[in-house]
């Protein structure tokens, strides 16, 4: 074995020295040159447009349904109203127990506000920073031109809000259910179509309706976090020897983080229908992929700092979020904007 390695010995030194030999002619070769290849970064503001921000149902609006109403329900059952009696049946307040009957009421003909379509220009403006690395070096219209990739980070808020009001001419419905002698489970209750419960009469007896003008405003506040993460690929072409065109282009993604309050206020001129708020307030994070192109112009201030300046346009996608039956959408689209500030190259 050292016999073999030793007369091995001579043969690995004489290649290793071919090897070092080898390499200046293998660099000067290559279309990637290790001592001119270089690195920058690019730090500076943003600034985003062209999104939309708009609040719509998620579905047509309700009709009445004979047995519902705004404070509970009366269905038949399994039995399919055998012997004129359900145990299908809800409701949500004590005080619709009165005289051995449970009072329902259903407000119909009410309008809601369909959507909201003013809020503030959603735009984003931030801190942004990017890392490029040149790659690849070449002539082009006698300049040498560079290519390289670059990966970069953007930041942006945005909050808002919006509110509208519709009015309305409505009548409130009113019914009784005899309860025969039963007590109620307390409220809220629901019964199910299935699963045996308190037995209670599936016949209406009706009550005086009840008239009057209806106000019915919906408001909605949205706050979101953008956090914009991209990958792409940059050619530069100078100019002068101070001045060079840049452009990249390339994928982006936008993590958003938001929440949106929905309050929808309901009031009756006539104090026999009582007034009604209802809000939610609902948070989600989604990613929203896309792309993107940039052209800028950059002047060397000295070799390794620069001042650049650039237009683009994007496209991503939407951020959504719902509640009382209402969505918020933050569309980015086919938006554009701008950025501004420092490179340092080293």
């Amino acid at each position: 074995m050292r016999t073999t390695l030793r007369s091995k010995i001579p043969k690995i030194l004489a290649a290793a020295t071919a090897t070092v030999v080898a390499l200046p002619a293998f660099a000067q070769d290559s279309p990637y040159d290790l001592e001119k290849a270089g690195w920058y970064v690019r730090t500076g503001a943003y600034i985003q447009m062209g999104m939309k921000l708009s609040v719509s149902r998620t579905g047509p609006v309700s009709t009445p349904t004979q047995g519902v109403y705004d404070n509970g329900y009366v269905q038949p059952d399994i039995s399919q109203g055998a012997q004129g009696m359900t145990w299908n049946w809800g409701y949500t307040d004590a005080a619709q127990v009165a005289n051995g009957q449970l009072q329902y009421s259903r407000v119909d003909n009410l309008a809601t506000v369909g959507s909201l379509n003013g809020f503030k220009d959603p735009s984003l403006f931030g801190p942004e920073v990017l890392l490029g690395f040149d790659f690849y070096q070449f002539e082009m219209l006698r300049k040498d031109t560079h290519f390289g990739f670059e990966v970069g980070f953007r930041q942006g808020r945005y909050s808002g809000s919006d509110q509208a009001t519709v009015g309305s001419d409505v009548i409130q419905q009113r019914d009784a259910y005899d309860l025969g002698g039963i007590t109620p489970p307390l409220p809220p209750y629901s019964g199910s179509f299935a699963v045996p419960g308190p037995l209670i009469s599936l016949n209406p007896q009706p009550q005086l309706p009840i008239a009057s003008r209806a106000t019915s405003s919906l408001a909605t506040s949205f706050a979101a976090d953008f956090y914009t993460a991209r990958f792409g690929a940059w050619i530069t072409y100078p100019l002068t020897p101070k001045w060079d065109l840049e452009a990249s282009f390339g994928f982006t993604s936008i993590y958003a983080q938001g929440n949106a309050t929905f309050i929808q206020n309901t009031t009756y001129t006539n104090p026999a229908i009582p007034s009604t708020v209802q809000s939610v307030q609902t948070s989600s994070g989604d990613w929203l992929p896309g792309g993107y192109l940039q052209v800028r112009g950059e002047y060397r201030v000295l070799p390794w700092l620069g001042i650049y300046a650039g237009l683009e346009v994007a496209y991503n996608g939407a951020f959504r979020l719902n509640g009382l039956g209402y969505e918020a959408k933050f569309d980015f689209g086919a938006n554009y904007g701008g950025s501004a500030g420092l490179q340092f190259s080293f």
